[in-house]
């Protein structure tokens, strides 16, 4: 697959900046439990006694069985909290080695550079999921301590999102370049078609580039790409080679002082993503 660049001149400047994801905060059933209240609705029950039961009571005798260590339901709180804490630890590490080799993975398939910083978003995190499963990583499970305190996966309501973003750094530059794409059409058209992208610039005041700057803010698009004007930035729509009214916009590409090799990075990254869509 290749990317067509229909552009003659530089582009208008747009944001700098990523739009924050804001991140997911644990259950409420995770930050601590609920203040205990008396009874149903806040009243004090009625307890009905047996006749055996009121006779011991007046005779000053009630006796009850223990149950053995082995029988209780009730854990001691402070062995479920090293417990917790000894689960939380071995899950970390767990995670943070399945990320090493998942990135390493990524890097390898989209021949990105070791001493580049990337970051990813959306439905990304699910791209990752599946190609580590590929190629026989397998996702650490979550603890049954952890599950019981409500820790979730961070990225499990994302990974299967229909926007996704890849993002590559260029360290102690402020450099940076941003790709969101529409995981769904990508997906579609690499099942179709391999007919090359068209990659457009966006500028202010432009009859071709506003119709599909609106395209990208009010569609799948919208919620991962920063489309503020200024600060330096540039903005691409890439399209799926069409110019009429039902061209479809399958990614944004937003740049940082990295102009000069936006398009080819572009390409490379979108035509990795296409082959793990095509092999998913």
């Amino acid at each position: 697959m290749s990317i067509t660049d229909v552009t003659s001149s530089t582009p208008a400047a747009f944001g700098a900046g990523a739009k924050p994801v804001p991140a997911k905060g644990p259950d409420a059933s995770a930050s601590g439990p609920l203040a205990p209240t008396i009874g149903r609705n806040g009243t004090v029950d009625t307890v009905s006694l047996s006749p055996d039961a009121v006779r011991a009571m007046k005779a000053g005798v009630i006796s009850f069985t223990a149950p053995k260590a082995d029988e209780t339901s009730v854990k001691d709180p402070v062995a479920a909290g090293v417990d917790a804490m000894l689960a939380r630890r071995d899950y970390d590490l767990k995670q943070a080695d399945y990320m090493r080799q998942a990135m390493g993975m990524l890097r390898q398939t989209l021949n990105l550079p070791e001493d580049q910083p990337i970051f990813l978003g959306g439905a990304a995190h699910g791209l990752l999921d599946k190609l580590a499963a590929k190629n026989g990583l397998s996702k650490p499970e979550i603890p049954d301590a952890l599950r019981a305190a409500g820790v979730k996966d961070p990225f499990a309501e994302d990974a299967d999102t229909e926007a996704g973003v890849i993002g590559i750094g260029m360290p102690n530059s402020g450099r940076e370049l941003q790709v969101v794409f529409d995981r769904l059409g990508l997906t579609s058209r690499s099942k179709t078609t391999d007919d090359p992208l068209r990659m457009i610039a966006l500028k202010d005041g432009s009859d071709r580039g506003s119709p599909l700057l609106g395209a990208i803010k009010g569609g799948t698009l919208g919620r991962l790409t920063d489309t503020r004007p200024g600060q330096g930035a540039s903005l691409w729509a890439v399209t799926d080679g069409g110019e009429g009214p039902n061209t479809r916009v399958l990614a944004s590409v937003r740049s940082v002082g990295m102009d000069d090799t936006a398009t080819d990075m572009a390409a490379g990254l979108l035509k990795g993503l296409k082959g793990l869509f095509a092999g998913a």
